[in-house]
């Protein structure tokens, strides 16, 4: 059988609230001619806080029919947002180390016309620059250091955990994301709870919960001075890029945080045209942070 491929997975997020995330993402991966496929049948994966929580087997049979699709296309899943990579990687590992559970879904999924073997592979897209690319070729394809850049960085919780399952990074002392910002040369910065959850995830039930905890995160990353803050999830780009004038409201006074998904901030320093990467779609202007790094752009904001 012929080495498998990759397919990209953008769920639902990103394609409809985040575009210019995508654009990173592929921006990126054409640079270091990494070749993926767009499959037309994938649905929703579905959100790991939603269904999942209703009917687990239901959930399972949606997550392994996107599964199925990539298994019938000999591709393996590239997916840019923690929640699908959280629900994806975990139904793949579930399903293959429980075959009662396998054939029980199997036969939800034979009334469409699919069958899921149990042996894809799910890598989130950030995991995959780590260990696919690698921190040595990224640091060698940096044309335009971020030198000065400090960035604060948030993990997210469904890149992280549950940590036996994802197998990304130590759940508790992450270090994948800041070797990736060194390796483009800016500087990670430290901060109290950086581990936190966003709040994302309690917005339906609690809102105001969910902007505050969101807004003590921003308020202990000002403190440290963090000229931008990195993220590795569309739900916490919505929630510290969208929400940022919500979370912090009660600070009218307030330095705004500039927030990057991580592709986007290696493509300024893999030299990619500004124009081309839709950073006057952020909510949070992000022009302190490029006069760190790249003075002589001007951003021009649609």
């Amino acid at each position: 059988m012929a080495a498998k491929g990759w397919a990209l997975y953008m769920g639902c997020v990103i394609p409809n609230r985040l575009p210019f995330i995508e654009v990173a993402i592929r921006e990126t991966l054409r640079h270091f001619q990494v070749l993926t496929q767009d499959l037309q049948e994938f649905t929703c994966c579905p959100n790991p806080l939603s269904l999942a929580h209703l009917d687990h087997q239901a959930a399972l049979a949606i997550a392994a029919r996107n599964l199925a699709v990539a298994q019938n296309h000999n591709v393996d899943i590239l997916t840019p947002c923690c929640g699908c990579f959280e629900t994806l990687k975990g139904a793949a590992v579930e399903l293959s180390t429980d075959e009662e559970l396998r054939d029980q879904v199997n036969t939800i999924l034979g009334e469409i016309g699919y069958q899921y073997n149990g042996d894809g592979q799910v890598k989130h897209v950030i995991q995959f620059l780590y260990e696919n690319i690698g921190v040595a070729a990224i640091a060698e394809a940096v044309e335009h250091p971020l030198r000065g850049l400090r960035v604060a960085l948030h993990y997210g919780c469904h890149l992280l955990r549950p940590s036996n399952i994802l197998k990304v990074d130590d759940a508790l002392h992450p270090t994948f994301l800041h070797t990736l910002v060194h390796a483009l040369g800016a500087t990670p910065v430290s901060y109290q709870d950086e581990l936190d959850c966003c709040g994302q995830g309690t917005r339906v039930g609690d809102r105001d919960l969910s902007l505050s905890m969101a807004g003590t995160k921003l308020s202990h990353i000002q403190q440290v001075g963090a000229d931008a803050l990195v993220v590795a999830c569309p739900a916490c780009m919505i929630q510290f890029d969208l929400l940022q004038r919500l979370a912090l409201r009660n600070q009218p006074n307030h330095d705004p945080v500039p927030v990057f998904y991580y592709p986007e901030l290696l493509c300024l320093a893999l030299g990619t045209p500004i124009e081309r990467l839709g950073l006057g779609l952020h909510r949070v202007k992000v022009d302190s942070a490029l006069a760190k790094v790249v003075p002589h752009l001007s951003l021009a904001t649609p």
